[in-house]
């Protein structure tokens, strides 16, 4: 069924046409401040050397980076619940805070070396510049309106994410190969990226004009004076309405604005129904983003792309033959929202100047890197394709003579 463009209906006098209420679910998709002194905490402290263990997602514990000592978590319990907050309750209490970011710099004092570092607002969690350790902000330090409650684990491995990332640009016939030879593994760093997910319940009246094809004969004069009959399509339109009723979980909308937009949809989605109780352990040895979206800006993202689903629904059940003036009047209910975290192996290189980002999904595996094109494999094919078109023209002038 396709939407047709706008024409004049043939039946106006006729009733609407009822169509049934349908319930069921959607279809599947496929700034700078003053500094402010922070102490980082929860070291998770190596029993044998008292490094800070880093998690490993290869082997799902804290890894010591120093002496390789493996060790379960040793920090206070894990947030009870990961909890479905009302939206408008949040964005009435937030007020100016739910459409603006805070991204004033910090100072941290890493509790291994004790050195004083200068952190930007929009990172949580880092390493320290001077002794490797991976100090990061304790959950209660993290300065943003709204904390992340929940995270996925990251349980794709730093060497499986390189090879996934060779074996991607490998596979790019058009890549360079000096490209394809280099070593990214010192590049690759595990960032945590924020998200927003909305669930809603939808109540959606839709009216629009319905049409059904027939067809009549008609006459037409050709260029030699000759009368031909022909077959002409018509469309009757007919008034018809309808009501949608669904309910949308976890609409994904990402709160960074580090990574490439376009290189990230390609890396989604994340499977948020696995989604575990923040805790420091799991991105120990990992950056944090802070979210950059404010949670304003996010909502409208994410009821958009509801609005959208709805449309296609709608749009679906129009009877007939195609539609056009297709309306839809929305009402949401039961409106809320998390605010997560998920896991990205991610790499940034530059190649003749132009800088270039690759990722691997932390928990799917699912690779994607852009790759700059070799201009003589390029010039290759475009010589190909000529000697080609010579030698036809050559066997049809061959053929005719």
């Amino acid at each position: 069924m396709t939407d047709a463009p706008p024409a004049s209906p043939e039946d106006e006098t006729a009733e609407p046409v009822e169509v049934p209420p349908r319930k069921g679910p959607p279809p599947l998709p496929r700034p700078g401040g003053t500094a402010a002194e922070v102490r980082s905490l929860e070291r998770h402290v190596c029993p044998e050397c008292g490094g800070k263990g880093e998690w490993s997602a290869a082997k799902k514990k804290l890894v010591c980076p120093y002496c390789g000592t493996e060790f379960a978590r040793v920090a206070p319990p894990p947030l009870p619940d990961i909890t479905e907050h009302d939206l408008d309750a949040m964005l009435a209490r937030l007020g100016d805070k739910a459409t603006t970011v805070d991204t004033k710099v910090r100072k941290v004092k890493c509790t291994h070396c004790h050195a004083i570092l200068e952190r930007s607002g929009d990172t949580v969690a880092q390493s320290c510049d001077f002794c490797g350790s991976p100090e990061l902000l304790d959950y209660e330090d993290i300065e943003a309106p709204i904390r992340p409650e929940s995270l996925l684990p990251a349980v794709v491995s730093k060497q499986e994410a390189y090879q996934a990332l060779k074996q991607f640009l490998s596979s790019k016939w058009l890549a360079p190969n000096d490209l394809k030879r280099k070593n990214w593994v010192d590049r690759i760093h595990g960032i945590y990226l924020p998200y927003w997910t909305f669930d809603s319940a939808a109540e959606c009246p839709w009216t629009a004009d319905s049409g059904t094809y027939y067809y009549v004969t008609v006459r037409d004069r050709g260029p030699d004076g000759k009368v031909r009959r022909r077959q002409e399509r018509r469309t009757r339109w007919r008034p018809a309405r309808g009501h949608v009723s669904t309910w949308f979980d976890d609409i994904a909308i990402s709160g960074s604005h580090g990574m490439q937009g376009d290189l990230l949809r390609r890396l989604e989605p994340f499977p948020l129904k696995e989604l575990t109780p923040y805790e420091t352990r799991f991105v120990s040895g990992w950056e944090v983003e802070q979210y950059q979206v404010p949670l304003l800006d996010a909502a409208r993202q994410g009821f958009g792309v509801m609005q959208e689903s709805l449309r296609g629904m709608c749009a679906r059940e129009v009877p007939g033959d195609t539609y056009r003036n297709l309306r839809i009047s929305p009402a949401y209910s039961g409106k809320t929202f998390k605010h997560v975290l998920v896991p990205v192996w991610l790499v940034s290189y530059r190649y003749r100047g132009k800088l270039y980002q690759g990722g691997v999904n932390a928990v799917t595996r699912e690779t994607y890197a852009k790759s700059p094109l070799s201009p003589w494999k390029i010039m290759g094919i475009v010589v190909a394709i000529l000697i080609i078109v010579i030698m036809v023209l050559a066997f049809l002038a061959a053929t005719q003579a």
